[in-house]
């Protein structure tokens, strides 16, 4: 009898063509926060700032099977440095992220008050302010909360990761973040950080498996009791 051949994971960075894709599982699979909750058009808009970004990395996982199409099964997108990131963001998409979304509170009145009572003075005067080294680095998507003082190690971010449920357990979020790791190491960063919403399945185990230690929690600026994890590459196994 001829053994099954088994799917294929394969790790390779998304292209545009995939922001479709990766919207819709955001919105999906990811919905926590405000950037999904302002729908995909803003999310596309959002996941390409990390295509080509000095800063920024985006992931598609695919299973392949020899013969046969790829089919994408997941995505991450995180920032190598969350500082730097965010202030290229900040430099090169601040006009055509403030236009998308401001579109997309126009069409969602209750998010936009709720956007006015926890975020605009911070977004406004960010946007105003334009680009600094200075500038928060969690409060553009609600990651890790990961500070920016000066003088602080370099902190990676995984800001969205997920795998379509019938492709977990096939290794495809662990080779995502593996392959995050890998870059954001090779980057230069000394540490890397991502926040999980209590009560999403099984994450919190997933990634204490991976070597990510639980260091901080705190409440979203939505209220939602959210875990910090590290993973620090002196400890930690990237490669």
């Amino acid at each position: 009898m001829t053994a099954p051949i088994l799917p294929r994971v394969r790790v390779r960075p998304a292209t545009r063509g995939d922001l479709a894709l990766t919207a819709s599982w955001q919105c999906t699979f990811l919905p926590h926060g405000l950037f999904p909750r302002m729908g995909e058009q803003f999310v596309r808009c959002w996941h390409a700032t990390y295509l080509d970004a000095p800063y920024g990395t985006a992931l598609v996982a695919e299973l392949r099977v020899p013969g046969r199409t790829p089919t994408p099964v997941g995505f991450l997108v995180g920032a190598t440095d969350q500082v730097r990131h965010v202030d290229d963001v900040l430099g090169r998409h601040r006009a055509r992220l403030g236009i998308a979304g401001a579109k997309a509170l126009a069409l969602r009145p209750r998010l936009a008050a709720h956007f006015l009572r926890t975020r605009a003075k911070t977004y406004l005067r960010r946007l105003l302010r334009g680009p600094s080294l200075a500038a928060p680095a969690g409060d553009m998507s609600d990651p890790a909360r990961a500070g920016c003082a000066a003088g602080r190690p370099q902190t990676a971010v995984i800001t969205a990761v997920a795998v379509i449920p019938g492709a977990r357990g096939s290794g495809a979020g662990k080779e995502l973040v593996r392959h995050f790791l890998a870059q954001a190491h090779a980057r230069g960063a000394a540490r890397a950080e991502l926040a999980v919403i209590a009560g999403t399945g099984s994450a919190d185990g997933f990634y204490t498996r991976l070597g990510w230690q639980p260091v901080e929690e705190h409440l979203s600026k939505d209220g939602s009791l959210t875990t910090t994890y590290r993973y620090d590459f002196g400890t930690g196994a990237a490669e």
